[in-house]
């Protein structure tokens, strides 16, 4: 039968398919046709225009296809619509001038992240049921319609990233008549040319309002103290625009306030200890302005905080210990201000910080060596200071750096050897300094150039870092060591004497000289590892969602190969939002991949996170899934790659566990979900579904469905999820990887599954179950079995159905440890 036979047809949902093609213009003969939803393919072409014979439709939703050309006005005249979404595709032209008119049942309209362009026709104020209206993301141009006000049933007015203007001088007017939006929740006008005075009338928008989001809008002025009106405020985003003055006291009355971006900006005077009133505050963003004074003391009570943003201002005063006591920091860049003082030894309390910056500053005295407790540290710089004294040896215990620079300062001493075991450590300047001794050569010092090192008189070394040989086993002359005796006593005493003399007269001199000199260079350090990213940049990277780039699909999101401006190829899941539970899993994914750093564990490079369109930026990793070399026929994996990959998400499994402050469950375990890098090291990716136990919990109950087959049994109905069901699901894993069967495979039905397979194999033999292209050397067979048989009985103790009988992580990473010892001692290898 004909699909488009099918007049009586009343929903016809093809969403989150690979369906491609054009859509027929037979779709007009399903007159009776309520839901139309076919979002998430790759459909191309035009939209045919026969979709205006559907008269009984209510719901279209072809989001996030290929479709081009431009809107059917048709479509417009549908006056059953409620929903019309269109997001992500390649639509051009304009909208109708009559749109909205025939429209008195729409409730949702989403173009966002199109090519339209025209002007936003006033006619839309006619479709008065609205409550969402995104056009955000395209190149309308013109005036914002002040008739937007009537209205009164929105909730989200999304109008970012296009060329809107509003009249001149009619601000005021403007944010006016959106206040008779009494249910506006979200109000994004970011990247526009709005180009006026920021008015007192924005005190006077929806009660109700949540997310206020003008960045990039060329607004000028003084931030109104009305702004506190708006008290159920969670996201202000002010940021790149030439606002001027202080920060309103009256910001303290956003007691809901989650994000604070006014970075960018003209901002002048002290940061107002009332900012100190927002509990829930995570990110506090307000570098590039001209902010004075003292970071206030009492920053301590942000106890939500995550992230400190307050460089290239004119701050001044001590660094207060205070902050150090905010131990879920995550990112502090306090860089180029007039900070001065010691780094506090309380530092060593952060212990997931990532990113760290410091530099073109006033700080001095020594470089604390509890520094060595920030384990998750990836960016440090503490360049530009006048930091004394040596490099501590515990900074080869910062095992996740990639980026250390200490130029520009007084250290003296030399380099550690420790710093040899920083196998991630990409960047390294520690030029400008009076460091001496040889210059450590294994590990990520291989890579380095004399570029790191300049301007240390006293360092020696190999030949390509351009510093003189070093002198092995040459003994002091006997007058220099009497020399060498009197000035250790006579430097101390001699310093101490000139500092007292000239520290009152000189230092503050010496900061204003020192930060202008480094203000006024190019900065040449790389850019900061942890960084937003847009949605254009996901488009441009993934060559618009081509299908060709794309390297799997999940319950949440679509995953492609992507490749940034700077030539870094990475992985970029994009996130289904009209799946169900996908925000709540791209909130949690965030989260965890924000907090963990591990060798076995996916790294997260950046996130897309607007209202419409949501996407997470992960290292990519070349080799694959374990799926696709299990079951591929042009890929095979040896006995010792599998145990590899098995011991690699061990470790993986015993850091999420027992390594982080908090466990962390990550529930959804299986051989697509563990990725393998150029060298075959295995990574375990996807905690969309994972859950992070509280303090002494262990523990949780989820709706959401993990996969069939790797779930342990006490998930049952009530989802309940614990570290234990993920030491079962490994179980599983290990069995499924050795014996290349998945647990769902038809031929477990019945009492028989993989475990009982395995299970009475024991008895007899497990190279009777186990994958045959692990038997084709005939000289191991001993070896190999008894490799085998440990394995699979390790396997079947992880899998046990009491979770009481399980074993720990921990002792699973051990045993395996140890099988894989003596098989390479077996066969010869070890």
């Amino acid at each position: 039968m004909e699909v488009g036979n099918l007049t009586m047809l009343l929903d016809l949902d093809f969403s989150d398919n690979n369906f491609d093609g054009s859509l027929s213009s037979e779709i007009g003969n399903f007159t009776m046709l309520r839901v139309l939803s076919i979002s998430y393919n790759k459909f191309q072409g035009a939209i045919p225009s026969e979709i205006g014979y559907l008269q009984n439709l209510q719901f279209i939703n072809i989001g996030n296809n290929g479709f081009a050309g431009s809107v059917p006005f048709e479509i417009f005249n549908i006056s059953t619509l409620q929903t019309m979404g269109m997001v992500l595709n390649n639509l051009t032209g304009h909208l109708p001038s009559n749109v909205g008119i025939f429209l008195p049942n729409l409730h949702t309209l989403t173009l966002g992240g199109n090519e339209l362009s025209g002007t936003i026709p006033n006619s839309i104020s006619n479709a008065s049921q609205l409550i969402l209206l995104g056009l955000s993301q395209n190149s309308f141009s013109g005036l914002i319609p002040k008739t937007l006000g009537n209205l009164r049933l929105l909730q989200t007015l999304n109008l970012e990233k296009n060329n809107l203007t509003v009249e001149y001088l009619e601000l005021e007017s403007f944010f006016a008549d959106l206040s008779n939006c009494i249910y506006l929740r979200t109000l994004a006008l970011g990247t526009n040319q709005l180009d006026g005075i920021l008015p007192s009338s924005i005190g006077n928008l929806s009660i109700f309002l949540q997310d206020f989001l003008l960045y990039d809008c060329n607004i000028k002025g003084n931030i109104p103290i009305e702004i506190g009106n708006l008290s159920r405020l969670a996201f202000l985003e002010l940021s790149k625009n030439d606002l001027i003055g202080p920060i309103p006291i009256a910001i303290g009355k956003l007691h809901m306030l989650q994000f604070l971006g006014l970075g960018s900006n003209r901002l002048k005077g002290h940061i107002p200890p009332s900012v100190c009133h927002l509990g829930s505050l995570a990110e506090l963003s307000l570098f590039e302005n001209e902010l004075s004074g003292d970071i206030p003391t009492c920053i301590n009570n942000l106890t939500s905080l995550k992230g400190v943003y307050l460089g290239f201002n004119q701050l001044t005063s001590t660094f207060p210990l205070s902050l150090w006591s905010l131990i879920d920091l995550l990112e502090v860049d306090v860089s180029s201000n007039s900070l001065s003082g010691p780094i506090s030894t309380e530092i060593g309390n952060m212990k997931v910080l990532r990113t760290l910056n410091l530099s073109r500053n006033c700080l001095s005295g020594e470089i604390p060596m509890t520094i060595g407790g920030l384990n998750s540290l990836v960016y440090l710089s503490l360049a530009s200071n006048q930091l004394e004294g040596s490099i501590p040896t515990t900074f080869g215990k910062l095992v996740s750096l990639e980026l250390l620079d200490l130029s520009n300062n007084n250290l003296s001493g030399e380099i550690p050897m420790s710093l040899e075991a920083l196998l991630y450590l990409k960047y390294l300047n520690v030029s400008f300094n009076k460091l001496s001794g040889e210059i450590p050569t294994r590990g990520p010092f291989v890579h380095f150039s004399a570029a790191s090192f300049m301007s240390n008189n006293a360092l020696c070394g190999v030949a390509r870092l351009q510093v003189p040989p070093c002198q092995s086993g040459a003994p002091r002359p006997k007058h220099a060591r009497r020399a060498g005796g009197i000035l250790k006593y006579l430097i101390p005493i001699m310093g101490l004497t000139i500092l007292v003399i000239l520290y009152l007269v000189f230092v503050l001199k010496k900061c204003q000289q020192h930060n202008s000199k480094f203000l006024a260079e190019e900065d040449t350090s790389p850019l900061a590892i942890w960084r937003r990213i847009s949605h254009q940049e996901v488009l441009r990277a993934t060559e618009g969602f081509n299908a060709n780039n794309l390297l799997g699909e999940g319950t949440f999101g679509s995953v492609y190969k992507g490749l940034l401006l700077d030539g870094k190829i990475v992985a970029i899941k994009v996130l289904k939002l009209r799946v169900e539970g996908a925000f709540k899993s791209f909130n949690i994914e965030c989260e965890v991949l924000s907090n963990i750093r591990h060798r076995n564990l996916v790294k997260i490079i950046s996130a897309c996170s607007d209202i419409d369109f949501k996407a997470i930026v992960l290292e990519y990793l070349p080799n694959g899934s374990l799926e696709m070399w299990l079951y591929s026929d042009n890929h095979c994996l040896n006995i010792l790659q599998r145990l590899n990959i098995m011991i690699d998400v061990a470790k993986a499994l015993e850091y999420l566990h027992v390594g982080y402050s908090i466990p962390i469950v990550h529930s959804d375990l299986k051989p697509s979900n563990v990725l393998l890098d150029e060298d075959m090291v295995g990574h375990v990716v996807d905690f969309g579904m994972s859950k992070l136990l509280s303090d002494g919990a262990s523990l949780a109950k989820t709706m959401t469905l993990a996969t069939i087959g790797y779930i342990a049994p006490e998930y049952g109905s009530e989802g309940i999820v614990s570290t234990s069901g993920d030491v079962y699901s490994f179980g599983i894993l290990i069995l499924e990887t050795f014996i290349r069967k998945k647990p769902t495979d038809d031929m477990f039905t019945g009492e028989m599954s993989l475990k009982c397979l395995v299970q009475d194999s024991l008895a007899r033999s497990v190279l009777e179950v186990v994958d045959t292209n692990l038997l084709k050397n005939e000289n191991d067979y001993a070896a190999i079995e008894n490799c085998l048989s440990s394995t699979m009985a390790l396997a079947l103790h992880c899998c046990a159905d009491s979770p009481q009988q399980r074993i720990g992580i921990e002792d699973v990473s051990t045993a395996l440890d140890k099988i894989k010892s003596k098989f390479l001692k077996d066969i010869g290898g070890g």
